[in-house]
């Protein structure tokens, strides 16, 4: 399974390559604070709480979202591990100045697995999973999306409690498509990305801080525009490029109550 992994990663990167356009939206603030609870081993569960962020106004259209993030994985071995998890979105949507407004929710509910080796003296971690978004905004379709995600880390202590860990990591989405009717317009082969580098700071084994930075891009085939002498202005395979800048703030708390040894994974699990 490891060597599909790789298989897999490389078509898509392949993929992603051959786009024609870019277009790069405005930087997004993501903050996040989590509560993780160390159980048995290396097993944990998770809760997280995003926001509130706003991405701004785009043709009248404001958008104001908090995130809430539930998680549990399990260890079966050095090497493996699965889990679930489920991503709630709660967010407003105010179109035409404040005339018309709306709250709405959507579900995520995943299932991965993980492989963890390493790579010279980095840990290298790769993550499968398979998702269901579910909105509740009236024209949002349910689509199953599935996510590959690489990540490079490595942990320097500098003293009994404090320790650095810079990573780096490449998510890779893609729609779950059946049977496709011939007229309807291609998607890509990739459909989201995402390249993230961050530094986590473990303060002591009870609190730590990752802030980081991200590109996220759209991959889309749009519309072919041209202009009155049939050269193409814009349209065709485009990526919607938005740069991000987070910060992760984790409270570790441990089964029983005293601090135990664990491999603990970096804040974007």
């Amino acid at each position: 399974m490891r060597h599909q992994f790789l298989l897999l990663t490389a078509c898509l990167l392949a993929t992603a390559a051959t786009a024609q356009r870019r277009s790069v939206g405005s930087t997004l603030l993501l903050p996040e604070v989590q509560t993780e609870l160390a159980l048995t081993g290396d097993d944990y569960a998770l809760l997280g709480v995003r926001g509130p962020i706003s991405t701004g106004t785009f043709q009248g259209t404001t958008l104001e979202q908090v995130g809430l993030n539930l998680g549990y994985e399990r260890f079966w071995n050095e090497k493996w591990s699965g889990g679930a998890t489920l991503r709630s979105d709660f967010y407003k949507v105010e179109r035409d100045g404040g005339s018309r407004n709306g709250l709405y929710t959507n579900l995520t509910p995943e299932l991965f697995v993980r492989h963890w080796n390493t790579l010279g003296g980095f840990n290298f971690r790769q993550r499968l999973g398979v998702e269901v978004f579910v909105p509740t905004e009236e024209g949002a379709e349910s689509r199953g999306i599935t996510r590959l995600r690489l990540d490079l880390d490595r942990v320097f202590p500098l003293g009994t409690s404090l320790a650095l860990r810079p990573r780096i990591s490449y998510e890779a989405a893609a729609y779950l498509r059946l049977q496709r009717d011939e007229l309807e317009e291609k998607e890509r082969v990739i459909d989201f990305g995402s390249l993230r580098g961050e530094i986590g700071v473990r303060v002591s084994p009870h609190f730590d801080f990752t802030p980081w930075v991200a590109s996220q891009t759209t991959y889309i085939n749009a519309l072919v525009q041209t202009d009155a002498n049939g050269n193409v202005t814009g349209g065709g395979r485009t990526n919607l490029i938005t740069p991000v800048v987070g910060l992760d703030l984790r409270f570790t708390f441990f089964k029983g109550g005293s601090v135990f040894e664990r491999r603990q994974l970096p804040t974007q699990h």
